[in-house]
């Protein structure tokens, strides 16, 4: 556990952290963050943010790949689709390891009177909450693996897209971990391969009602190209169809806009028409 030092160290002298390396808290043990205010709490709150950055970085990072990865392909939405999810997972997966930061020293300058705190993350403790949730990961898999193999279309597909949701937070959780402790061996990675061609080997006849501008049915077969799905103009001879229902309601004008609230509905059939669970 990080030794709570929550008393001000005043006497003590100025903390080495406050503008140099400290050899008390070395960088190869923890993630550290400092930051300085007038007051004590908004000093705290940006050494903490000091730490975020540091993951902030990484999700710039999984972006950047993200856009690079889908500079290729031709449809701009399919690329901002994955941009978005990229960027989601990843931050959720910062908040939870940033859960273990602690404020372990403020300072204040008898001078100025401006207080300096230090917030530390312990790179041995924040790598256990990430392999734990690894391991989390590969329990949930194993069963979806089995049912890939499904005759009929609803569970196997279902075990497909699921597999692969696990395997991005699965790369989410490998960058973290990479930063945590960078010394440390890589886990082996593991391919959703099978997944991914049981989704690539289905055709989807996408249709949409209540979409007058057509910005759903878009956006549907934006998602649904990018979970690696054929996508049909038309439900005849595809795999699965695809139904869609949007439902708008109209809020009036507001501040000069008009407003309105939409709701989507989507469901994925085989020709049994037994819906598609987890898409």
């Amino acid at each position: 556990m990080l030794p709570l030092l929550f008393a001000l160290l005043i006497a003590a002298g100025k903390p080495d952290w406050v503008d140099r390396e400290s050899a008390e808290w070395p960088r190869e043990m923890y993630l550290l963050g400092v930051g300085s205010a007038d007051e004590r709490a908004v000093a705290e709150d940006r050494a903490r943010a000091g730490v975020a950055r540091i993951f902030t970085t990484h999700v710039s990072s999984a972006l950047a790949a993200s856009t690079a990865e889908s500079s290729v392909r031709k449809e701009r939405s399919t690329a901002w689709t994955e941009q978005i999810s990229v960027s989601e997972e990843t931050r959720s997966t910062t908040d939870k390891v940033l859960e273990g930061v602690e404020i372990v020293q403020v300072w204040q300058d008898p001078q100025s009177h401006q207080f300096h705190a230090l917030a530390a993350l312990d790179r041995q403790q924040a790598a256990a909450r990430l392999d734990a949730r690894l391991d989390g990961l590969e329990a949930s898999a194993r069963p979806l693996r089995a049912q890939l193999g499904a005759s009929e279309t609803a569970p196997a597909l279902a075990a497909a897209t699921r597999l692969l949701r696990l395997e991005r937070d699965r790369r989410a959780l490998e960058g973290e971990l990479r930063i945590v402790a960078p010394a440390r061996p890589q886990r082996a990675g593991v391919e959703e391969t099978a997944a991914r061609e049981r989704v690539a080997r289905t055709s989807v006849g996408l249709t949409v009602t209540g979409d007058d501008d057509g910005v759903v049915l878009d956006a549907v077969r934006s998602a649904l190209v990018n979970l690696g799905f054929a996508v049909q103009a038309e439900p005849a001879g595809s795999d699965l169809v695809g139904e869609a229902t949007v439902a708008l309601d109209k809020l009036g004008t507001r501040d000069g806009w008009y407003w309105s609230r939409g709701r989507v509905e989507v469901v994925l059939k085989d020709s049994a028409s037994a819906p598609t669970d987890g898409l």
